[in-house]
Order: structure tokens, then C-alpha cells, then sequence
């Protein structure tokens, strides 16, 4: 009944409606035919994500869902054979225009992209599409910081888009732990003690509290090794000889007295390895 309505009220709407049906469904058959002879050279001839919106005629959701189903088919083809995935980034951009709130293709794109295709930058930009257009999704950004942070081990970047998914609206404590974990990681501790603060004093969970603090404490212990470890290295280019014990850093007046430990251990110096160490104090499961 409502076809009939729309070819007596609008033939010309229900026309290019069919057209572009049909771009979609040769296009799909085009790229069934391609993987199958293995011609991905002429891959190029498949439509950018421009032409195909304008050939969807406004029904970007049935275009969405037969790119959707031509991406897993090309990635389950090519998974099976040579794995090799040249155009798949081209196929999540497609998607990424059709279906711009379909928030689990860009996820489950970034991983296989990153994984499987080995490209972290196009797995990165794919993400960035997502960010834009799901602007307070805290999700996309976390996922963002997970493939840094696995594929790319760049823990600095990492801990940018975990923050990033931290603040958004609705965001749970989750990505602040892993923001401060990572930017720990990262050699940044400064910004990992800034953001287990912000934890602790954001978060109304006892369990969390304790994590929060600790990882605190741990922070301002390294700190500590690193500020006793310059000290004593200053020792030793201005006196010419090394320190026997942290106490020469009291009595030769670098520091007022050897600091506690924030875990409630003690810090040393070892003389066999010319370091400053901590040992004892609290730990966490």
C-alpha cells in the first residue's frame, strides 16, 4: 500500500529511489567480482563516499547497510587469502558518511585496521571521523586511546584521548584510571599524578579512593628516587667520588634530611649499581 502511494503521488521520488538502489547493488556485485579475480588495481573505480551518498538519493541507511555488509565480506575474503586490506580504510570512509552515528564501525574499523592492516595513522583518522561526529561519545576517544596504546605504544597519545574520553558527558571513572596509567607509561608524572587527584577527589567509590592513592604515593615515590638520584650524581661530579650512604647527602648539605618514603618503605643507595632505590612499604592487589 505505501509503494502504491508513492508511485501515484511522487513517480519521479520512487525512480531515483530505485536508481539508486541500483548504483548500490552493481556496485556491491562490482566488488564481489574484483575480489574474486583479485584485480584490486581497479579498486579505484569503486565509489568515493561522495557518489555514493549522492546515489543513495537520501536513503544513506540502506546504502550504509549494504557497505556495512560489502566491508566484512572484503575483510573476510581477504582474511581468508592474502591479508592484505589496501582499501578497507576507503570502505570504513564510505561508511563513516552513510552511517556517521553508527559509533561500533569505527571501533570495530580502528581495530581491524591497526591490527590486521597494520595502519595505526589510517585507524587514528578513522576515529577522528567518529569524534566529529559523535562529539560527546566517550567511547570513540577511549578506543582512540586503546590503539595508541596497544598498536603504537605512543602512551603520551594514549593518555591524551583517554583524558579527552574522561570528560565527556557520561564518561564513567574507567578512562581516568587508564589516562593516568598511561601517561605514567609514558614518562609523564606530573600529568599522571594530576589525573589520579582528579580521580580521587571525583570519585565516591572507597575501592577507587585506594587505587587513586596509592598510585599517588607511587608517583611522588619516583619522583623521590629521581630527585635523590640527580642529588647524588651532583655528588659525584663536584667531589669526585661517590656517595656511601644518603646520609653524606645530609651531612654535605644537598638535602635537609633522606625523605620518607610515601609507601612507608625506605629508600638506599647501592653502591654496587650507583643507584637509588626503594624497598619495603605498602603494596596493592
Amino acid at each position: 500500500m505505501r509503494a502504491a502511494g508513492i508511485i501515484k503521488s511522487n513517480p519521479v521520488k520512487l525512480a531515483l529511489a530505485l536508481l539508486g538502489a541500483g548504483i548500490v547493488f552493481f556496485s556491491q556485485v562490482k566488488l564481489d567480482l574484483l575480489i574474486k579475480a583479485n584485480r584490486q588495481g581497479e579498486m579505484m573505480y569503486f565509489p568515493n563516499a561522495a557518489v555514493t551518498k549522492a546515489a543513495a538519493f537520501g536513503y544513506d541507511n540502506l546504502a550504509g547497510d549494504w557497505i556495512w555488509l560489502q566491508t566484512v565480506q572484503y575483510y573476510g575474503q581477504h582474511s581468508l587469502t592474502d591479508r592484505e586490506y589496501i582499501y578497507l580504510g576507503h570502505m570504513f570512509d564510505i561508511l563513516s558518511v552513510l552511517a556517521p552515528d553508527f559509533k561500533a564501525a569505527y571501533n570495530f574499523g580502528a581495530l581491524l585496521l591497526a591490527h590486521d592492516a597494520g595502519d595505526v595513522p589510517a585507524a587514528d583518522r578513522l576515529m577522528q571521523k567518529g569524534m566529529e561526529n559523535n562529539p560527546e561519545d566517550w567511547t570513540l576517544p577511549f578506543f582512540r586511546g586503546f590503539v595508541h596504546f596497544v598498536f603504537s605504544r605512543n602512551y603520551r597519545e594514549a593518555g591524551r584521548w583517554f583524558t579527552v574520553s574522561s570528560r565527556q558527558p557520561h564518561a564513567p571513572e574507567m578512562p581516568g584510571r587508564f589516562a593516568a596509567v598511561a601517561m605514567r607509561k609514558g614518562k609523564d608524572l606530573e600529568t599522571s599524578r594530576a589525573l589520579w587527584v582528579e580521580l580521587l577527589n571525583k570519585t565516591g567509590n572507597k575501592t577507587e579512593k585506594i587505587m587513586a592513592q596509592f598510585y599517588i604515593d607511587k608517583i611522588d615515590r619516583e619522583m623521590v628516587i629521581k630527585q635523590l638520584q640527580e642529588l647524588s650524581d651532583t655528588f659525584h661530579k663536584q667531589n669526585k667520588r661517590r656517595i656511601a650512604s644518603l646520609k653524606d647527602l645530609v651531612l654535605w648539605g644537598y638535602i635537609k634530611r633522606v625523605p620518607d618514603d610515601p609507601l612507608g618503605g625506605v629508600f638506599y643507595w647501592d653502591q654496587k649499581t650507583g643507584k637509588v632505590y626503594a624497598k619495603g612499604g605498602q603494596k596493592i592487589n
